[in-house]
């Protein structure tokens, strides 16, 4: 389900014409939103470390007024509007919450719980079962002379067997594993990432995505087992 989202502040996109000072990763300077677009709020405050607080009473139905324009009515839709005050919690939320979607997807279900509120579901990464949160971070991936850590899962796909890995680089990961997610920020931001290439990578075979926040996923066909009768 999609909602939207309106965030009382001036947006830009992050671009060249950014000055340097406004383009240091950090969150007191901006929060970047994924929502469709990345847009850039600017002037927010609030600190990724700190453990956020859940936030009840943001009403949702009719909740966005749109004012008169281009000879049409004034009018109001479904969404959530954030205030001016509210700004700092809600990027420190963003922040928080992409982290743990970054532990998610290394296989640090373990990791996952710090950055989640309880109304985000924080319990059920302490419990471990679920599925999704009991993999580990055991699996590791050699990319030239990055090591990324991870989690790996074996399915089918009609006769064939796939190996997925997905993770990240260790010494990102290493960083949000301890609660250091503005360290990972702006280390992530100022990483300057190689040619990686799945040839690269030793012992694999098949193709692997990397992505500028230190992530990687690959995937790779098993031999196929016949199976002894029984």
């Amino acid at each position: 389900m999609a909602y939207k989202v309106v965030v009382q502040a001036a947006f830009r996109h992050a671009g060249p014409d950014t000055p340097p000072e406004r383009r240091d990763g950090s969150l007191g300077n901006y929060v970047t939103v994924a929502l469709g677009n990345y847009v850039t709020v600017h002037s927010t405050a609030g600190n990724a470390d700190g453990e956020v607080r859940d936030k009840s009473g943001i009403p949702y139905p009719n909740a966005i007024r749109i004012p008169a324009r281009n000879g049409k009515q004034p009018r109001s839709v479904d969404g959530f509007q954030v205030g001016g005050d509210d700004l700092g919690w809600f990027g420190q939320l963003l922040a928080r919450t992409g982290t743990a979607g970054l532990t998610a997807f290394t296989g640090g279900g373990q990791h996952t719980a710090q950055y989640l509120t309880a109304r985000q579901g924080q319990r059920h990464y302490t419990l471990p079962t679920f599925a999704a949160t009991s993999s580990v971070d055991d699996a590791q991936l050699e990319v030239g002379d990055t090591t990324f850590i991870g989690t790996d899962h074996v399915f089918r796909m009609g006769s064939a067997r796939i190996e997925a890995f997905s993770g990240m680089a260790n010494d990102l990961y290493e960083l949000i594993k301890t609660g250091r997610v503005e360290d990972y920020r702006q280390a992530a931001f100022h990483r300057q990432p190689g040619p990686h290439s799945s040839t690269a990578a030793s012992n694999w075979n098949g193709p692997i995505s990397f992505h500028a926040d230190g992530t990687a996923m690959a995937l790779s066909i098993l031999p196929i087992r016949k199976r002894r009768p029984l």
